[in-house]
C-alpha cells in the first residue's frame, strides 16, 4: 500500500490580517511538529511507498523531509499549482489499488486493521479529518465513515487541546522528544528547573529551557526550545514556541507565544508585545546612542590586558595566516534612519568554528578583540557584531533588537551553550540579556565563564 500525502493546503494559524502567521504543521507536539509525527506514525503503521504532493511552501517541507532516507522509505514528490486538486494528477496504476490519503492537519490514529477497508476517518466529535483508505474511484466518493481519536491544528484552540490530549496520554501513539523527568513532566536536553519553581503535570518543557524562581508552569504546557520563562511568572494550557522569551510576573493562560505575538485562543485575537516584559519588539521611543557606553576602568583593564598578550597575538596571527574580513552592522545604532551603516571588521576565526569551547573563544575572540574595547567600540559583555549577511536573515523584531543593543566581545550564548545555538535559542538568549544587562548581572556572567573555562561546568 502507498500513502499520499496532500500538502498542498499548508494553512496557517492566522487572525487579524495574519498578524500571527505560523504554519500549522510546524507547530509542536511534545518536541516535534505535527507534520514529524505524521510522517513517522504512517511509517510505523508499515507503509514504506509515500507521495507527496506539494504547492504552498513547496522548498519548506521538502526541506523537512529530505528524500525519504531520514524515515527508511521510498518517495516521490509532485508540485501543484495552488489551488489544483491532488486527485486530478494522481497516477494512473492508483485506479484500483487501495492507497492511505492524509493531509497535514490531522493525525488520526488509526491501526493497520483499518488499511484494510476502503473508509475515511472522522475524530470522535465527527469532523472530517481527510484522511481516508480509497482508491482513485473513491477518492471524492462517500465512503463509510469511522470515528477515531485524534489530533489536529486546525486553529488555535483544537491544537491547544491536542497538547493536552498527547501530554495526558503521555504520548502513547506518539515518539516524543525528550525524557520524563518525573511523572507527567517530560524536558529536552539541557533543560534546568529550579526548585523554585513549580511544575504542575502535565507539561513539556524542550531542550535547552531556562526557568527562573517562582515560576509556575502547568497544566498542558508546553515549552519549545530555547525559551526562558522569567521570575514568578504563571503558565497554563498554554504553548510557548521556540525562541520565546516570557518576561516576570506574567499570566498566560489559553494562549500561543511566539517571540513578541501571543494568540489568544479564546478570544482568537492576536497581541503584540511592545515593551521588555515579554518577547518584545523593541520599537521604544528612545533612540539608541551612536556610541558605545564603555567605562574608563574598563578601557584601561582592556589596555593593559592587549599589551600583556601582544606575543600571544603575534602567535595566534602566524598560526591563523589568513585573517576573516567581515562587513559588520556596528550597534548601537538609530534605527530611524533608513539606511543602515555598516563597518569592515577583521577576525581570525568566526564564532561558529570555534563553537562549544571556551578557550577557543578566548583565544580567537576575547584577547584578539581587546583593542575594540580600547577603542570604545565593544564592551567585554555584550551581544557579538552581526554580519551584514546575518543582520539581513534576522526577522524585523530581532533587528530592532539588535541595533538597540550593546556589544560584547562575550555574549551570554557563548557562556550558556556547549555549542552555537540555533536561531530560536540566539533570539532568546539575546532577548534575556537585553532586559537583564547590568554591572551586577555581568559580574554574574564573569563567573560562569571563568567556570567554565576552568570546570567545563
Amino acid at each position: 500500500m502507498k500513502a499520499v500525502f496532500d500538502f498542498t493546503r499548508m494553512s496557517h494559524l492566522a487572525v487579524q490580517d495574519d498578524s500571527f502567521s505560523y504554519s500549522s504543521c510546524f507547530l509542536p507536539l511534545m518536541g516535534k511538529p505535527l507534520i514529524q509525527h505524521i510522517l513517522e506514525y504512517i511509517e510505523r503503521l508499515g507503509i514504506r511507498e509515500w507521495e507527496i504532493y506539494l504547492s504552498r511552501f513547496a522548498d519548506e517541507v521538502e526541506e523537512f523531509i529530505g528524500d525519504g532516507e531520514r524515515w527508511g522509505v521510498k518517495l516521490s514528490y509532485h508540485l501543484l499549482k495552488d489551488k489544483t486538486r491532488v486527485a486530478s494528477r494522481l497516477v494512473h496504476d492508483l485506479q484500483q489499488e487501495p492507497f492511505l490519503f492524509c493531509n497535514e492537519e490531522y493525525l488520526p490514529f488509526i491501526t493497520q486493521e483499518d488499511l484494510a477497508l476502503e473508509q475515511s476517518f472522522a475524530t470522535s466529535s465527527g469532523q472530517d479529518t481527510r484522511w481516508r483508505v480509497c482508491t482513485l474511484a473513491s477518492l471524492e466518493s462517500e465512503l463509510q465513515i469511522k470515528q477515531v481519536e485524534a489530533i489536529n491544528v486546525v486553529s488555535a484552540s483544537e491544537y491547544l487541546e491536542s497538547i493536552q490530549k498527547v501530554l495526558s496520554r503521555e504520548g502513547k501513539e506518539l515518539v516524543v522528544f525528550g525524557k520524563e523527568y518525573r511523572v507527567g513532566i517530560w524536558t529536552g536536553p539541557g533543560t534546568k528547573i529550579p526548585s523554585s519553581c513549580t511544575l504542575v503535570a502535565p507539561v513539556y518543557l524542550g531542550s535547552q529551557v531556562r526557568i527562573d524562581d517562582g515560576a509556575i508552569i502547568g497544566p498542558n504546557v508546553e515549552i519549545g526550545n530555547g525559551c526562558i520563562i522569567g521570575n514568578n511568572s504563571f503558565i497554563k494550557d498554554s504553548s510557548i514556541l521556540g525562541g520565546s522569551f516570557v518576561g516576570q510576573n506574567l499570566d498566560v493562560n489559553g494562549c500561543i507565544v511566539n517571540q513578541n505575538r501571543i494568540l489568544n485562543a479564546r478570544l482568537a485575537a492576536v497581541y503584540r508585545a511592545t515593551d521588555e516584559m515579554l518577547v518584545t519588539a523593541v520599537e521604544s521611543s528612545e533612540e539608541s546612542p551612536d556610541v558605545v557606553p564603555v567605562s574608563i576602568g574598563s578601557r584601561f583593564l582592556a589596555l593593559v590586558l592587549l599589551i600583556l598578550t601582544l606575543p600571544l597575538l603575534v602567535v595566534l596571527a602566524l598560526v591563523a595566516r589568513e585573517k576573516v574580513r567581515q562587513t559588520v552592522v556596528p550597534i548601537p545604532q538609530h534605527t530611524s534612519s533608513s539606511k543602515i551603516r555598516t563597518q569592515e571588521l577583521t577576525t581570525f576565526k568566526t564564532r561558529l568554528q570555534t563553537s562549544g569551547n571556551l578557550w577557543k573563544h578566548l583565544l580567537w575572540h576575547l584577547i584578539p578583540g581587546l583593542y575594540l574595547v580600547v577603542a570604545k567600540r565593544s564592551r567585554f559583555f555584550g551581544i557579538p557584531y552581526k554580519s551584514l549577511e546575518e543582520y539581513g536573515h534576522l526577522s524585523q523584531d530581532w533587528q530592532q533588537l539588535y541595533l538597540q543593543s550593546i556589544p560584547g566581545l562575550i555574549a551570554e550564548a557563548d557562556i550558556l551553550y556547549e555549542e552555537y545555538p540555533d536561531d530560536q535559542m540566539l533570539f532568546a538568549c539575546e532577548m534575556y540579556y537585553r532586559v537583564k544587562e547590568s554591572r551586577s548581572y555581568n559580574a554574574v556572567l564573569f563567573g560562569k565563564y571563568i567556570k567554565r573555562l576552568f570546570t567545563g561546568a
